[in-house]
C-alpha cells in the first residue's frame, strides 16, 4: 500500500473496498479532500481528525452516469443531489432532457453548469444532446466545455424536450461527435414499433399495465441497438447504450465489439429487482421505458454482469411526483421512478443475495462508469490521488424501504415495503461529511460542476 503523507487531514479505519479487491481492514489518509495513502490497518498514521467505519464497509462513492434532476421541474438539481448524497452517490451525470428544453447549445450548457455550482450537493458532470433536424455546429464546442456525452434517442417521449433523433441526424450526428472526440448515449427503442402498437392497445380498449410491456415487445429495443451499432461501427463514434433490459441486447454490443465498435452498455437497478409481474402489480409506479420484462429476462443480465459483458448500473431516477403515476389509463401515465436515494442498497442486497463479490458491485457502480465517461481517475475507487468520495455501508443491517422516511420528495417508490440488507451509514464527499445516521449535512452549493476529461475505450 502506499502514501507519503505522515500527517492528514482525516484518517479512515475500516474494512476498505478497493478496487478488485474484497473489503479488508485498512487506513486512507486525506488531505484536501483526496486521498492521500492507503495503509495498513496497523500503519502509524496521524491526522487532525479519524473516523472509525467500526464494522461498515467503507466503499468508493456511486458515480451514477443516468439521472434526470430537472424532467420533473419540481424536482431539480437540488432535491436530486440531496437524494444522492443520502443513497452514497457522490457524483451524477445528468441529462440534457429539462422540463424546459433540452441542453443542446453551448448558453444552455454554460447556464445549467452554473445551476449546478448554485444547487448541487455532490458533484455533477453534464449531458449534452442535440437537435432533431438542422445543423450540428455546437458538437464540438459542447465537447470542449466538458460534456460527458450526447445524449440521442430513437424515440420521441416529448418532440421538444425529449425528441426522437431521424435516422439521417443520427448518422449525422455520428460522424460529428466522433469528428469531436465525443461519446454518444442513446435511448434504444423502435419509435414506428412503439406507436403502432399502443394505437393497437388502445384501439381493442387495453389500457391495463401489462399493455404498456406488450406496446413495447423485445425486438422494438434490439432492433434499435442494431441500427446504433451499425451507425457507430460506420463512423467510429464511442458509443454507450443506456438502460439495456435485455440479454440480447447485450450479446448485440458483444459481437460489435468484436468487430472494433467501441461501445459500453448499462441496466439499471429496476432491471435487475423488478420483472414485469411488478407492473402488474403496482401499475403506474412500474411504468418505465423500455419496459419491466419477464424474469428470464432478468436472470440474463444478471449473467451479462457476472460476466463482464454488462459493466455499468446506473438508476435512470426521475423524481415524478405521485399523481404523474397514478391512473386507470396506463398510457397517459409518466415513465420512470426515483432511484438515486435506494439503488446502492437496492444492489448490495442482490448482489448478496446472489453471492456475487463486492469487488463487482463497486465496478459495475463507480469504477466502469467513472472511466467511461471521462471522470477517472478523479472518482471511481479508493486509490491514492482520487477525491475522498466514501460511502460506509452497514452491511448486516436490514431496512424497509418506506418513501416517507426517504429524503426523497416524491413520496413514493417502486420499491415501497421491500426489505433490504445494507444500510448507508455516512457519507463523505471530498473528504467532507455530507451524509450522518439519516440526516443530510450538506449545503446547496456544495457541490461542483465536473468536466469530463479523456474517456477511456471499451477492449473487446
Amino acid at each position: 500500500m502506499t502514501g507519503q503523507q505522515e500527517h492528514f487531514d482525516l484518517i479512515v479505519r475500516g474494512r476498505l473496498a478497493l478496487p478488485g479487491r474484497e473489503p479488508a481492514p485498512g487506513l486512507l489518509g486525506v488531505v484536501g479532500g483526496r486521498i492521500a495513502a492507503v495503509a495498513r490497518y496497523d500503519a502509524p498514521l496521524a491526522g487532525a481528525a479519524e473516523l472509525d467505519a467500526g464494522e461498515a464497509i467503507v466503499l468508493p462513492g456511486v458515480v451514477d452516469v443516468h439521472v434526470h434532476t430537472r424532467s420533473f421541474a419540481g424536482e431539480g438539481i437540488e432535491a436530486a443531489t440531496r437524494a444522492a448524497a443520502a443513497g452514497g452517490v457522490t457524483t451524477i451525470v445528468d441529462m440534457p432532457y429539462d422540463a424546459d428544453g433540452m441542453v443542446a447549445d453551448p448558453d444552455a450548457f454554460a447556464a445549467k453548469a452554473a445551476d449546478v455550482e448554485r444547487e448541487a450537493l455532490v458533484d455533477v458532470g453534464l449531458w449534452a444532446t442535440v437537435p432533431p433536424h438542422g445543423p450540428l455546429e455546437h458538437v464540438a464546442e459542447l465537447v470542449r466545455a466538458g460534456a460527458c456525452g450526447f445524449k440521442l434517442s430513437t424515440f420521441e417521449t416529448d418532440p421538444v424536450r425529449f425528441p426522437r433523433i431521424p435516422d439521417d441526424q443520427l448518422y449525422a450526428a455520428f460522424r460529428a461527435v466522433a469528428a469531436a472526440g465525443g461519446l454518444v448515449g442513446v435511448h434504444s427503442e423502435n419509435d414506428e414499433i412503439v406507436r403502432a402498437l399502443v394505437a393497437a392497445e388502445r384501439a381493442a380498449g387495453r389500457v391495463d399495465p401489462l399493455a404498456h410491456a406488450r406496446s413495447r415487445p423485445p425486438v422494438a429495443e434490439t432492433e434499435a441497438i442494431a441500427r446504433c451499432l451499425e451507425l457507430a461501427h460506420a463512423t467510429g463514434v464511442r458509443l454507450h447504450l443506456c438502460h439495456v433490459t435485455l440479454g440480447r441486447g447485450v450479446e448485440l454490443a458483444r459481437r460489435a465489439r468484436g468487430d472494433s465498435v467501441d461501445v459500453s452498455a448499462e441496466t439499471c437497478p429496476h432491471y435487475l429487482v423488478l420483472d414485469e409481474s411488478d407492473l402488474e402489480r403496482r401499475g403506474g409506479e412500474a411504468k418505465i421505458n423500455p419496459p419491466l420484462r419477464p424474469q428470464a429476462a432478468v436472470e440474463a443480465l444478471w449473467r451479462a454482469l457476472e460476466g463482464g459483458e454488462l459493466r455499468i448500473v446506473s438508476s435512470d431516477h426521475v423524481g415524478w411526483p405521485a399523481e404523474r403515476k397514478q391512473g386507470d389509463d396506463i398510457f397517459a401515465l409518466s415513465s420512470g421512478a426515483p432511484g438515486l436515494e435506494v439503488e446502492l442498497p437496492l444492489l448490495h442486497d442482490a448482489f448478496r443475495a446472489r453471492g456475487l463479490p463486492l469487488a463487482l458491485l463497486t465496478h459495475v457502480t463507480a469504477e466502469a462508469p467513472a472511466r467511461r465517461f471521462g471522470l477517472w481517475p478523479a472518482k471511481g475507487a479508493l486509490r491514492v490521488g482520487a477525491d475522498a468520495d466514501l460511502v460506509l455501508l452497514d452491511p448486516d443491517e436490514r431496512w424497509t424501504v418506506d418513501p416517507e422516511q426517504l429524503v426523497t420528495p416524491a413520496g413514493w417508490s417502486p420499491y415501497a415495503g421491500r426489505v433490504l440488507r445494507g444500510r448507508v451509514r455516512e457519507v463523505l464527499a471530498r473528504g467532507e461529511t455530507i451524509f450522518r445516521d439519516g440526516r443530510v449535512i450538506a449545503a446547496p452549493g456544495r457541490g461542483a460542476f465536473l468536466p469530463a476529461a479523456a474517456r477511456e475505450p471499451v477492449r473487446a
